[in-house]
């Protein structure tokens, strides 16, 4: 009982800096962002046996583009174009089979991209549609908190064939179609408080959170078991760490955000 209060708590109080910071300031959202991938990075970076400076710096020098926004467009997009093209080879790379780990060259990259730059596609939301504001990156976190919510319920519940057993036993197919159901039932719900993207618009991005949010669960799974390690850390009593806490986001977040992007310079 006492473990379930105290996880609770501090999924909440995770939840409160997130909600709290977009709404107040974004300035300050993108420093609790800053903070909390900084700590992920320290992680991740620790799981990998990897002791470089660079990455902090990179996370430093994206911080700095969030709020004075002195780097072109064409230099973040070829940034967004990395970071999706390693997060998809890590999503492919998790039906090779047997686990093998990955180098430590191919570690940094992954420590500069995947954690990094994908944690900038998380505040770039907020500067995707001026009109909207903060809303898009809270609708991710929504569908994302959704998505993971629902694919444990209904896994518990109902689950009994294996999504991906050498890298997530407990995860479940019945889970995962759960965790769809519901996103998409949110993504219907936000489309019906606004006017300007079409049904088609949210039912995609929609489905795009809930499949790329378990793949991201997935990848950070397969990076623990390759270590032998049940959580990133322990900073989050409950939880883990804040790597175990950014998994889904850190995978989501690019893909939609290149959405948002494509159809800015489309319309």
């Amino acid at each position: 009982m006492k473990e379930i209060v105290l996880r609770s708590l501090s999924g909440l109080l995770y939840v409160f800096l997130i909600i709290g910071s977009a709404l107040f300031s974004e300035t300050l959202f993108y420093s609790v962002i800053a903070v909390f991938s900084g700590l992920a990075l320290l992680e991740f970076l620790r799981l990998q046996e990897l002791n470089s400076p660079i990455p902090y710096l990179f996370l430093l020098l994206l911080w700095m583009q969030c709020v004075f926004q002195f780097l072109p467009q064409s230099v973040l997009n070829v940034l967004l174009v990395l970071v999706v093209l390693i997060n998809c080879y890590f999503g492919i790379n998790l039906f090779q089979l047997p686990l093998k780990s990955f180098s430590r060259k191919f570690s940094f990259l992954a420590a500069l991209f995947y954690i990094v730059g994908s944690s900038y596609s998380i505040s770039a939301l907020v500067q995707i549609d001026s009109s909207f504001g903060v809303w898009p990156v809270l609708f991710v976190y929504f569908a994302i908190w959704t998505n993971n919510s629902f694919a444990y319920l209904v896994g518990r519940l109902l689950g009994k064939k294996a999504l991906f057993p050498s890298i997530s036993p407990k995860k479940t197919w019945e889970g995962f179609w759960g965790g769809l159901v519901f996103t998409l039932l949110l993504s219907y719900l936000i489309y019906m408080r606004q006017s300007v993207y079409s049904i088609w618009f949210f039912i995609g991005v929609g489905f795009l959170i809930s499949v790329f949010a378990t793949l991201g669960d997935l990848v950070q799974s397969k990076f623990k078991r390759l270590k032998a390690v049940k959580d990133s850390g322990s900073l989050i009593p409950g939880h883990g760490g804040f790597f175990d806490r950014m998994d889904s986001i850190l995978f989501s977040a690019p893909l939609v955000y290149a959405l948002f992007l494509f159809i800015k310079y489309v319309s």
